[in-house]
């Protein structure tokens, strides 16, 4: 379990706590990229995690990474590969709403994956699709060009899914997970893991998509469903396991949360939920989301 401290006095201790935490987050960057640099013949890296676990940052981190030790790499989204909109899985919501699926397999488009792979180890130009999710349909396609020695860097939670590992057997790969990792003892409480991510969905979901908390709460569920479905059952094949938590991190969350869980009315269905965060968050001393490094994975979730 992690410790948040709250009795730093001044600002500049504040700022050691962070710089603390980000540097433990960024040693085991480190490490993970120095082992996927140094393993011989490897061609591929799949990231997976689950929803709010920090997977797109550490992506970009892992590319910074590589290209700075000299190999050149290209990130692959799999999320890319969705079937349009009218051609994806379909399952009914909670409220008995018929709605596209894109957490089951069946919602990739595998023949498109086995297409790509197979002209991606091919090597030179390969095109990568572009999936659009407003419109709900493919837009078009990039190009990457492959020489033998460049690391493809898969992401996203379908880089656990066995049809997607099974698709690279016989390729040299590395699979490496990002979550919270642990509970964090803050403010006189204890967060779990699931719960620090839901805290930082429901804050990046207004920022970025102008979502009410309370479709937040409502999506949660189905997520949550499919990561012990999908993804927990898949964690433990992994060959590094990253957590993404730090331990400041709450701070930051909680002036948004106390604002933006007010929203929510007596009324809702998830007005006790709502109700929990907010209780939980009482002694939680605040810290300015500008003292949150540029360059941090936690910026993914704030902006």
């Amino acid at each position: 379990m992690k410790v948040n401290g709250q009795n730093w006095k001044n600002e500049a201790e504040l700022a050691e706590l962070i710089a603390q935490a980000e540097a433990d987050f960024e040693a085991q960057l480190n490490s993970a990229s120095s082992r996927a640099i140094s393993e011989p013949g490897l061609s591929c890296v799949l990231l997976s995690g689950p929803s709010c676990s920090g997977k797109t940052t550490t992506a970009k981190k892992l590319l910074s990474e590589f290209r700075a030790a000299g190999r050149t790499a290209h990130v692959v989204s799999i999320d890319d590969f969705y079937k349009n909109r009218e051609d994806a899985a379909m399952k009914v919501s909670a409220n008995g709403e018929l709605k596209p699926d894109y957490e089951t397999i069946a919602s990739i488009d595998m023949d498109e994956f086995l297409r790509f792979r197979d002209a991606l180890f091919r090597g030179g130009e390969v095109r990568v699709p572009i999936f659009d999710f407003v419109s709900g349909v493919r837009s078009g396609y990039r190009t990457i060009k492959r020489e033998p020695e460049d690391l493809i860097l898969f992401e996203g939670i379908q880089a656990v899914y066995p049809e997607i590992t099974g698709a690279l057997d016989g390729l040299s790969t590395l699979r490496i997970h990002i979550s919270v990792g642990e509970p964090l003892l803050s403010g006189g409480v204890v967060f779990l893991p699931e719960e620090i991510r839901l805290m930082r969905r429901l804050v990046r979901d207004c920022r970025y998509r102008s979502a009410p908390p309370e479709l937040t709460f409502y999506l949660w569920d189905e997520v949550r469903d499919n990561e012990i479905k999908n993804i927990e059952p898949y964690t433990s094949g992994c060959d590094i396991l990253l957590d993404s938590l730090l331990s400041y991190e709450v701070g930051v969350l909680a002036p948004y949360l106390l604002c933006l869980l007010r929203l929510v009315p007596d009324g809702s269905a998830y007005s006790g939920r709502a109700r929990h965060i907010s209780e939980s968050l009482g002694e939680i001393r605040p810290i300015p989301i500008s003292m949150v490094p540029k360059n941090s994975v936690f910026r993914e979730f704030l902006h």
